[in-house]
Formats: C-alpha cells, structure tokens, sequence
C-alpha cells in the first residue's frame, strides 16, 4: 500500500510541476501586469509632461518668426518640435496597455504618427520656404490632433492630450 501511496504522490507532484512549467512558459520573462486605465493614464501623462514643456521651449515665438519671414528660423523650431514629439510618442508606444481599451489606443497612436509626420512635413515645407505646403501640414496636424482627442476622451489625460496652444 506505501508504494501505491507514494506513486500517486508523485504523479501528483509530476503533475503540479508540468502545470507550473506551461504556466511558466506562457508568460514572458520580466512581464509587467496589465495596468488598468487609471495606471495607464498616470504612466503615460509622467512620460508626456517633459515632452510638452520641452516642446513649448522649442516652438516659442514660432508664429512671429514666421510672420516675420524668417522661415529657416521657425523651420528648425518645428524640426525639433518633431524630434520631441516623435521621442515622446516612441516612449509611450511601449507602455503595456489596458487589454479592454486596445482598440481604442491601437486608433490614438495611428493618429499621433501621422501628427508626427505631418509636423516634420510641416517643418521640410518652411524650410523649402514652400508656405503653401507647410500650411496644408499645419493644417493637417491640428485636425489629426483633434482626432486623437476625440478617441481618447474618455481617458482624461492632460499632458498626453493635443492642444494646440502648445505650438503656438
């Protein structure tokens, strides 16, 4: 009987460590939780703050460069702007994202990657000295901007959130 006893112990235990390992297997190394939104949204405005306050740094005094014509000046302001900006949305891109609200994120970041390629075309047309093109990007920008607001209303961020007073 002791032997039947300790034989299904350890099928037991095989059992127990074969499930510990699919477990194991199954969830990557370093895996942080799911955050839910709450978390989300306090991750990402910490990330998008500098990069909105470095961003007013850059484009101060960008409209009257402009209206000035020094278009090389107010180019090289945008330029950075871009650089900024792009920085910012690579580094909140790779925050693990609540799995109920991936949809909806999945929309926000296409919408920031066109703003980004839309202030860098913005950028290249003043620097082109081309003020037709940069105001159709201009234009572009502020609307993908107000798309991306739309889609993540709901989320309440602050600093992660398009204002176009920002660029001004």
């Amino acid at each position: 009987m002791r032997c039947r006893a300790s034989s299904s112990s350890r099928v037991r235990r095989l059992v127990a460590a074969a499930s510990l390992a699919v477990v194991a297997l199954s969830t990557p190394a370093g895996a942080e939780a799911v955050p839910d939104r709450a978390e989300y949204v306090s991750r990402l405005e910490s990330v998008c703050k500098p990069g909105v306050e470095a961003t007013q740094r850059a484009v101060r005094g960008v409209r009257s460069d402009i209206q000035a014509e020094r278009l090389a000046v107010a180019a090289g302001k945008l330029a950075s702007a871009a650089r900024i900006f792009d920085g910012t949305v690579r580094r909140i891109s790779t925050v693990p994202r609540p799995p109920l609200d991936a949809t909806q994120l999945a929309k926000w970041f296409g919408y920031l990657r066109l703003q980004e390629s839309y202030l860098a075309r913005a950028a290249a047309a003043l620097r082109a000295q081309r003020i037709v093109q940069y105001q159709h990007n201009a234009v572009r920008f502020v609307h993908n901007g107000n798309l991306a607001n739309d889609v993540v209303i709901a989320f309440g961020f602050n600093y992660c959130r398009f204002k176009f007073s920002r660029f001004d």
